[in-house]
């Protein structure tokens, strides 16, 4: 969700995947101590979270639904979901004797809570209102025209029937994360400052704005306790002292900027140490119409990308570690295959050629132009906007801002040129798709809108059969790549040093590693009945 600059972590299960490159040992109780290369953003589970946040919080929250390492979608809080009529109604079986960090139980009535506080929250919603919004009564409660979610109805505590205004096969899959509806009585509206309350294998204890995070561990966790009994998260942004650290034995973990991977694998003192995880994310330079109108002239957004060498980022910039993508959706995300041809290469004469006929030539009348994006990009940032400005004659500069700030001005629509990308939250390419270009997505960052690509993100959430969505699917990102909303980018893979005989991590592909070329599983069967146990 958000930049792809740093790691999200997965800290259930605990190990770095054998052969990756640390010892494989059993973990022992203890604390893991790792690292964060932002601070978080918000410990609010109503609150965009961003990249780094969502990593944390998903220790502490958790929803239906699951990601295993193999990037499947396996049950969580709900062990069976089914739908008798095509994904207009949902039945869901909650996992009984699951328990909050508070010691209260799970039920429906946390759920319905937490969704009812999702869609009121105020001044802004909260996250999971985008996913609700075809839930029946969930803009009467918005437009506070109704006191409560009608379209949920609580059989007994653990059982919940959802009724969707229209076909919506994918709802089991979403990314929400429950919350103890008896925070907010014993603690205040500001409860998440003062206590833990989610279900999650961890319970969030601290948090030192800019300095650390830490976990606990749940104990009477449903899926078992975890392996270490905390996880300490040192914020550690500058590389030298977060190398210091590791050195010096403070660090079991270390994940790697993307701006310092290239200078640290080829340091001998590091041989066996260092651990590369593909991602399930999709990255592009983003161009907002709506703030600088000379991209509103496709000619225009196409010489951008005709003029940036994307290819030489991969060992350049990447050290190698890194995979050239051609279009929006990670290949294989939930099953899907785009019908993609590779972009073509760089080509300043084209590129050139392009800004001329669209009345520009050398860049004239152009203003200037920044390239803005979180401290990870630099580089990458600096390097396509010497290419611009050698190529096109456009005056384009870099603006680099702290991670939240940045986040914070795209998500309101306050930058023209910016470095993006989103990692998947659910194993479909619905996420990557819609989040970042249907019309009414909260995370819409570039404001792109197209009613044609709306419609076919629309039917293809109704279609409970897989390859009946990847079709649509491929159309939509046709379309993106036709009208040149973006330039896609080289994803780089996640990197981190673990030292051996340390406690082990894995890197689930929703965030930090792993291809995920199986089907989702659990995606069912067909449009009469889909169920998971």
């Amino acid at each position: 969700m958000s930049l792809p600059a740093v790691l999200r972590l997965f800290l259930t299960v605990l190990t770095i995947a054998a052969g990756a490159g640390a010892a494989a040992i059993p973990a022992m109780a203890g604390t893991l101590r790792a690292s964060l290369s932002d601070d978080l953003t918000t410990i609010d589970p109503f609150a965009f979270p961003g990249l780094v946040s969502s990593g944390v919080l998903r220790q502490v929250y958790e929803g239906f639904t699951t990601i295993d390492a193999a990037g499947n979608a396996v049950p969580a809080l709900a062990t069976r979901w089914e739908t008798p009529d095509g994904g207009r109604t949902w039945r869901f079986t909650l996992r009984p004797d699951v328990r909050f960090h508070s010691g209260r139980p799970f039920t429906a009535a946390d759920v319905l809570w937490t969704w009812e506080h999702h869609l009121t929250r105020k001044p802004q919603p909260g996250y999971s209102a985008f996913y609700l919004r075809g839930v029946e009564g969930a803009a009467a409660l918005q437009q506070g025209t109704a006191a409560s979610l009608s379209g949920v109805a609580i059989p007994d505590s653990h059982t919940l029937i959802v009724r969707l205004s229209e076909p919506d096969a994918l709802f089991p899959l979403y990314p929400f994360l429950f919350v103890d509806r008896g925070m907010e009585a014993e603690f205040g509206p500001a409860w998440h400052e003062r206590a833990s309350g989610g279900t999650g294998p961890f319970r969030l204890t601290s948090w030192r704005r800019g300095e650390s995070v830490r976990l606990d561990a749940h104990a009477d966790y449903w899926g078992g306790a975890p392996a270490v009994d905390a996880v300490s998260l040192a914020v550690l942004p500058d590389t030298n002292t977060l190398l210091a650290r590791y050195d010096a034995g403070e660090l079991d973990v270390a994940p790697l900027p993307e701006n310092a991977v290239r200078t640290v694998v080829r340091q001998p003192r590091y041989d066996g140490q260092v651990a590369a995880f593909a991602r399930a994310q999709v990255r592009y330079l983003a161009l907002n119409q709506d703030l600088y109108p000379p991209f509103r002239d496709r000619r225009v957004r196409e010489a951008v990308g005709l003029a940036l060498d994307r290819v030489a980022t991969v060992n350049g910039l990447h050290a190698g570690r890194a995979v050239l993508t051609n279009g929006f959706v990670t290949p294989g995300l939930g099953g899907y295959r785009p019908d993609t041809v590779p972009l073509p290469p760089t080509d300043p004469g084209r590129a050139k050629a392009l800004l001329a006929e669209a009345g520009h030539a050398g860049g004239r009348g152009l203003p200037p132009l920044q390239i803005a994006g979180g401290p990870n990009v630099r580089e990458e940032a600096t390097y396509f906007a010497a290419q611009l400005t050698a190529v096109l004659g456009i005056p384009v500069g870099v603006r680099i801002q702290e991670r939240a700030a940045f986040v914070a001005a795209i998500n309101e629509g306050h930058e023209a040129l910016f470095i993006n990308g989103w990692t998947a939250d659910f194993p479909d390419p619905m996420d990557q798709l819609a989040t970042q270009w249907l019309g009414t997505s909260p995370t819409n960052r570039s404001r792109w809108h197209d009613p044609d690509f709306d419609r076919l993100m629309e039917r293809a959430r109704g279609l409970a059969e897989p390859d009946a969505r990847d079709a649509l699917y491929r159309d939509a990102e046709a379309l993106l790549r036709d009208q040149v909303v973006a330039v896609p980018l080289a994803v780089p893979q996640f990197v981190a040093l673990g030292r051996p005989g340390a406690a082990r991590l894995v890197h689930r592909p929703y965030g930090a590693a792993g291809h995920h070329a199986a089907r989702v599983a659990c995606r069912g069967a067909g449009p009469a009945v889909t169920a998971c146990t």
